[in-house]
């Protein structure tokens, strides 16, 4: 195969990264309501209505029953390997409906 298209090719598929980072970083910041302070997320979850809330305790995520201090759960992921954000979301506590979105929440959180 000559150079040139070779070199073509990487061109493009380098376009097509630089694009679809693009559209992923404008997914994740054009979710934000105009009246959040930037940089404060917010977890959609209604605290008054959660059964649960998912939170940090020694350093690992673990699930709380509402009102409660110490952990009903207490899983083996360690906070210190998610994203900023995820930390972030976990001080403040995430609170969960029912038992299904605790398990979808840890299984997004363990992956």
């Amino acid at each position: 195969m000559k150079l040139w298209m070779k070199l073509a090719g990487t061109g493009v598929l380098a376009a097509c990264a630089v694009w679809s980072a693009a559209a992923a970083v404008s997914g994740i910041t054009g979710g934000t309501h105009a009246e959040e302070p930037a940089g404060e997320l917010v977890w959609p979850g209604d605290a008054d209505e959660a059964e649960f809330f998912v939170r940090e305790y020694d350093g690992c995520v673990a699930v709380f029953a509402a009102g409660e201090s110490r952990p009903v759960t207490m899983t083996d992921i360690d906070v210190r390997s998610l994203r900023e954000a995820d930390r972030t979301l976990l001080n403040a506590g995430l609170p969960c409906a029912d038992r299904g979105e605790v398990l979808e929440l840890l299984e997004d959180l363990g992956s």
